[in-house]
């Protein structure tokens, strides 16, 4: 009971993180975003940008906050902003990586049923310019 009390609290503190995350604009603060990104991994995940495949692997612990129901939108805003800063700085391998990851996200079915919301709306348009980008790429 003690482990998902604390489990809990860390998905809610990771929440108000992506929340965050997802708020900062593309383009003027592409540098804030990646420290801000650097250091969820590294407090969450335990990994930092140069190893993003790690979070392809499966770990229960990683996993917990990865792929949680309550942050899956987020998750994936979070990744689909990852990508568009790692092509606007010409990063092609971090934007692929970021690409893999955020297919992980959305490869996982919650099974609950959700009526569509504006984060939904978000990430379709969202979804437009990151499939646009990374066809681009190759």
């Amino acid at each position: 009971m003690i482990k998902q009390d604390f489990i809990s609290k860390y998905i809610q503190e990771l929440n108000k993180t992506l929340a965050r995350i997802i708020s900062l604009e593309v383009g003027n603060s592409d540098d804030g975003f990646l420290i801000i990104f650097n250091q969820m991994l590294q407090s969450y995940y335990k990994v930092d940008d140069n190893n993003l495949s790690i979070l392809l692997e499966e770990n229960e612990e990683r996993d917990q906050f990865l792929l949680a129901d309550e942050l899956k939108k987020k998750n994936i805003l979070t990744f689909m902003k990852a990508i568009r800063v790692y092509l606007n700085q010409g990063n092609h391998d971090k934007a692929k990586a970021s690409y893999s990851v955020l297919k992980r996200i959305e490869s996982i079915n919650s099974g609950i049923f959700q009526f569509p919301t504006a984060e939904d709306n978000l990430i379709a348009s969202e979804r437009k310019v990151v499939e646009e980008k990374m066809k681009n790429i190759g």
